[in-house]
């Protein structure tokens, strides 16, 4: 089935069940379950498959987590402290101030000029007849931290991953129902830096009817960060995410600034296999994953489990998203090495 097909059927349904609203049926469901997926007559569901719709959500301990209530519901969360400390995320903000480029009519021939006569920084160069007027005004932007508007002027992504502390970056990493936004997302896993360490959380709506509430928390956490790290996030994960807050009628984050590891990755040198996260961690982390769940099946491992129960079905999907979010972390380093050579040993010296 088409997009088009796809959006042409959510706009009958909503039609039909808003008839249905009017006629004094029954209000329309918060989430549509997922094209494909049809809901079991009553009194025909098997033994070990009852109707998801009335069964109470498994209990969040059964995966590790507890209850997170919000004002659209609940739904579970899984965290836990990591024994590594957040050295990857660390703030170096002394190194985008090197960068002369950032002035407007600077490159790399006059900035080699001035940094032979003594300019180490763009603060010495304030001073300048001719360029310190652009100095003053990108250092300004540098204090506001205006990291989208100093990309456009040249700076990498390593020097503006300065500007920002641990704490204000997150890893993420998300699993859906399908590759389109007009499906729902279950899982959302986020890495960041807190009192020293690193923790690993992972929101997981235990139906479809729990994905609002785990979109109003990651919009709250989303709000207290500055910068997320993703793999192919931006033609994936966010936007996938906005079309999921569009579809709850959720007011959207503001956009934080957003560094794309794939895009980094797309650059390596390597003559490697492809540019995709399993292959990255093999080749350049010195790991392989044992038993790895495949993307392509965690939809039907999810739809089986709402119609189930069994939370068992869900564990390798969970260990699956983990390590995604993990390898972000320790893949970090690739925004540094930019038409230089990696090895496997580069991650463990980073």
């Amino acid at each position: 089935m088409s997009l088009f097909e796809r959006l042409a059927r959510l706009r009958a349904e909503r039609a039909a069940a808003g008839e249905a609203e009017a006629a004094g049926g029954a209000a329309p469901a918060t989430c549509l379950e997922p094209a494909g997926l049809k809901p079991r007559a009553a009194g025909l569901a098997g033994p070990q498959e009852e109707d998801s719709s009335s069964r109470p959500p498994v209990p969040a301990a059964r995966f590790g987590g507890c209850e997170i209530k919000t004002a659209c519901g609940t739904f579970c969360c899984r965290a836990r402290p990591l024994a590594a400390r957040p050295s990857a995320l660390l703030a170096q903000p002394e190194r985008i101030l090197a960068n002369l480029k950032l002035v407007w009519g600077i490159g790399p021939v006059t900035e080699a000029a001035l940094k032979a006569q003594g300019v180490r920084s763009l603060t010495d160069l304030t001073g300048h007849p001719r360029w310190g007027e652009e100095a003053r005004r990108v250092l300004a932007l540098i204090a506001a931290r205006r990291a989208t508007e100093l990309r456009r002027r040249g700076a990498s992504d390593a020097e503006l991953l300065g500007l920002f502390q641990p704490e204000e970056v997150a890893c993420l990493d998300i699993e859906t129902t399908g590759l389109w936004g007009n499906q729902p997302l279950f899982l959302v896993g986020l890495l960041r830096a807190e009192g020293g360490g690193l923790v690993l959380e992972q929101l997981l709506a235990r139906h479809y009817r729990e994905e609002k509430a785990l979109l109003t928390y990651l919009a709250d956490v989303l709000g207290g960060v500055r910068t997320v790290v993703t793999f192919n996030g931006k033609r994936f994960d966010l936007p996938y995410i906005e079309q999921r807050f569009i579809y709850h009628g959720l007011p959207q984050p503001a956009e934080p600034f957003h560094v794309d590891l794939y895009f980094h990755a797309r650059r390596l040198p390597q003559d490697l296999p492809n540019r995709r996260l399993v292959t990255l961690e093999e080749h350049l982390l010195g790991a392989e994953r044992e038993g790895d769940v495949p993307g392509y099946l965690v939809p039907t491992i999810y739809h089986r489990f709402v119609r189930t129960g069994e939370a068992e079905l869900l564990l390798p999907v969970l260990q699956h998203n983990a390590q995604d979010v993990l390898s972000l972390a320790r893949l970090l380093y690739l925004v540094e090495q930019e038409g230089k050579e990696v090895g496997g040993g580069a991650v463990h010296s980073s």
